[in-house]
């Protein structure tokens, strides 16, 4: 659509409706769950597995079509678990799969279809076996997965790095580098000493993120009406 045409109201009811998904089917399936956490179209949010553990201000938005999916898979050896750090976000169709474990710093970005995988999931010979060969994976505070992104079984990545769109990581990753390529290398480094502006910022600023979104909302939408927006669905025009 060519722009947002609920009412301020329908909007609020929309989140309203959102927050009690979220809350009554997809909290109960995590270990633990931060404040503030905001999930959009949380039906499509799927969590498979015990052992999910999410940080606070976590931001994520899936769609039907690319739903966003949080599996760990049951180890009889030791607990497999995935933890996401406070204030990351996952657009689209990301997905992470632990048989081992996966754990997330701060501040991280994940990008539409990105994915982490900690495990073969079959071994090269014995295709009837799983996880096959595992090794836990490790992203620093303020990581950047690009889009279709994939960061394979065993790697670490250092603090403020970036996976470039389409990288396939299968080694280390040093902080503040970026990566691209497949298999990914190295093709430059970022100068922690000019600072980076982290998500957290948005909320830990002299504006709450909440109030300024609730400002931002009002000015937007305050002259819909419930009519206009059903004539967008039914007649839309380029002049609506």
């Amino acid at each position: 659509m060519r722009r947002d045409h609920r009412p301020l109201w329908l909007k609020a009811a929309s989140e309203a409706y959102s927050r009690f998904w979220a809350e009554r089917y997809v909290h109960p399936q995590l270990d633990t769950i931060g404040e503030g956490c905001k999930l959009i179209n949380p039906r499509y949010f799927q969590v498979n597995g015990r052992g999910v553990s999410i940080g606070k201000r976590l931001h994520a938005m899936a769609t039907r079509e690319r739903p966003i999916q949080l599996t760990v898979y049951p180890n009889n050896q030791r607990p497999s678990h995935l933890t996401l750090g406070n204030y990351c976000i996952l657009l689209p169709g990301v997905r992470i799969a632990a048989a081992t474990a996966i754990t997330v710093g701060d501040n991280c970005m994940f990008a539409t279809n990105s994915y982490l995988t900690d495990a073969d999931w079959h071994d090269q010979y014995d295709r009837t076996s799983a996880p096959g060969k595992t090794g836990a994976i490790t992203l620093g505070n303020n990581v950047w997965i690009g889009d279709s992104a994939i960061v394979c079984k065993g790697v670490s990545i250092g603090e403020n790095s970036i996976v470039g769109a389409g990288a396939v990581v299968t080694h280390d990753v040093p902080a503040n580098t970026v990566v691209a390529g497949n298999p990914a290398r190295e093709v430059k480094q970022l100068d922690p000493s000019r600072g980076f502006k982290r998500r957290e910022d948005l909320f830990t600023g002299s504006e709450s993120y909440d109030a300024f979104i609730a400002r931002y909302d009002e000015f937007m939408l305050a002259e819909n009406s419930l009519r206009d927006w059903l004539r967008s669905i039914v007649l839309p025009s380029r002049e609506q």
